[in-house]
């Protein structure tokens, strides 16, 4: 039926019919101002299948969500929805937990069968089966959902889109904040949720993952519907090419290939460095002009290692040197002053003012350059975000735009123009890439590349392997809280590196 306007129409029927789509788009468009978010937007979605969507960061899959989802209003095309937006349940990639509020609670928090007076007693059982199946037994129901680590927090969210029990789910980035394990945990679900009959859409950047579980794979760009074909019909070339086009294609390769020398003085230093309860004292020189990642599955200590570094964990034992200068005390404010900036792996939490414009976002760390004597020069505030945003390749209409509105792949370049704004001697990023389409994590790289040719160090964590393996110089790899292992890039894979951080041999880790 035609949606646009105030006329908009989905097919309010409870069940499709056999062999009929639960959701039909076509031809969808979307504008943001002068900014066209879909052109021609088609998706059918069937009952028991898994469907990936995939593109770049602003090809259009958020906006589409969330016109499925009700949240926005198509400007036209058509839509229909077995059963309507009520029947549609999203996670989206920006976590809605409401921290405040226990974890029954947030189960069940806009469930439809919960009205004015929530029954909890009763509830509770039904709780408790959704977070076990999802492997969170050890999860208490009373317990605040913003006490649990960022990975269960991610899992809560997914329990409460199969609470609901809509027969259209939409995971966007389920899996970016999680563990091998976790993973398996909500692939099993996502297997689940088909088996039951209903169409689950897969939002990754992740391609391993997506040959791994799904049965179709749409690809959009630019807004528009560019292919849907069968999972096992394509290779990741293939994948890679329609979302970002061969030109794209082969810069990604080139910066897959560049790896510094190494060769540069130290520039930083971590002296038995150590986070009570984290991770044990470890020690690691950092060049000036390298890259060094540090992985580790969940728990493992690797994440708390960078945001020790960049002075979040108060607690910390040990020392952190930049150029020669220790930065004595824990805290963020100390370890600015010494040169160290921080992309935090929770954009929407720590990463970026959502209800701030990306200008102003990119200038909030160089405040004594854009305001000096506590005055904002709005000419040098527009050349920083013009320069930084260039740099990161950020759309320079959209500036101005709040960057609550960009997807969650900009929101992240936005994160890393800001953490580059004061010129970091040292730049530390956890999980640089959540959510980052495979076209931008070639930019990301190549910015990172650059900076350290510059003379910056750069360390990160990440989960992603084949992010390590792309962008560092050397890994660093932890089991436990212990360093397993340091070693250059050059001549691992991913196997080795996954031998290290799920099953070490105990001399490797006391070594």
């Amino acid at each position: 039926m035609t949606v646009g306007g105030e006329n908009a129409v989905v097919d309010p029927s409870k069940a499709a019919p056999a062999g009929k789509p639960l959701v039909r788009a076509s031809g969808v468009t979307k504008s943001y101002g002068g900014v066209q978010a879909l052109v021609r937007a088609d998706l059918e979605l069937m009952g028991g299948e898994i469907h990936a969507l995939l593109g770049e960061n602003g090809a259009g899959k958020s906006t589409l969500v969330k016109v499925i989802a009700g949240r926005e209003q198509a400007d036209g095309g058509e839509l229909e929805i077995a059963g309507g937006h009520a029947d549609v349940s999203v996670v989206y990639q920006e976590l809605t937990i409401v921290p405040a509020l226990s974890v029954l609670d947030n189960v069940f928090l806009g469930h439809p069968t919960v009205k004015q007076l929530m029954r909890r007693r009763s509830l509770r059982p039904r709780a408790r089966q959704y977070l076990d199946a999802l492997g969170l037994e050890h999860v208490d129901l009373d317990r605040p959902a913003g006490e649990l680590p960022l990975a269960e927090r991610q899992l809560v969210e997914i329990v409460r889109a199969t609470a609901r029990e809509c027969r259209t789910v939409i995971l966007d980035e389920p899996t970016a904040t999680l563990s091998d394990v976790e993973i398996e945990r909500v692939f099993a679900a996502a297997r689940r949720l088909r088996d039951d009959g209903c169409a689950v859409v897969w939002i990754s950047h992740r391609l391993k993952e997506v040959f791994e579980l799904a049965d179709k794979v749409t690809v959009m760009r630019n807004g528009a519907h560019v292919s849907t074909d069968p999972a096992s019909a394509l290779t990741t070339d293939e994948l890679v090419a329609r979302m970002i086009g061969s030109r794209a294609l082969q810069e990604r390769e080139r910066v897959a290939r560049v790896h510094a020398s190494g060769t540069g003085s130290a520039r930083v230093r971590l002296e038995r460095l150590a986070l009570p309860g984290r991770f044990a004292p470890l020690d690691l020189e950092l060049a000036a002009g390298e890259i060094v990642g540090i992985t580790g599955q969940i728990g493992s200590g690797a994440d708390w290692v960078t945001k020790t570094v960049a002075g979040l964990g108060r607690d910390r034992a040990g020392r952190v040197v930049v150029d020669g200068r220790e930065v004595a005390k824990p805290g963020v404010r100390e370890a600015l002053a010494h040169g160290i900036s921080y992309v935090s792996g929770d954009r929407a939490k720590d990463g970026v003012f959502l209800d701030v414009t990306v200008e102003r976002n990119i200038s909030s760390m160089v405040l004594g350059e854009v305001a000096p004597g506590g005055v904002l020069q709005r000419g040098k505030e527009r050349s920083l975000g013009e320069r930084l945003g260039r740099l990161m390749a950020i759309d320079r209409r959209r500036l101005g735009s709040r960057a609550g509105e960009l997807s969650g792949g900009n929101q992240q370049k936005v994160s890393l123009a800001k953490s580059i704004a004061p010129g970091p001697k040292l730049l530390v990023l956890n999980e640089p890439t959540r959510g980052v389409d495979v076209g931008a994590r070639a930019e990301i790289y190549d910015h990172l590349r650059k900076l350290a040719d510059d003379g910056a160090a750069v360390l990160l964590f990440s989960t992603d392997l084949v992010e390590i393996i792309e962008a560092c110089d050397r890994v660093v790899t932890m089991f436990r809280g212990r360093v397993v292992r340091t070693a250059d890039v050059e001549g691992l894979d991913e196997q080795a590196i996954l031998r290290d951080i799920l099953h070490p041999q105990e001399e490797e880790v006391a070594a």
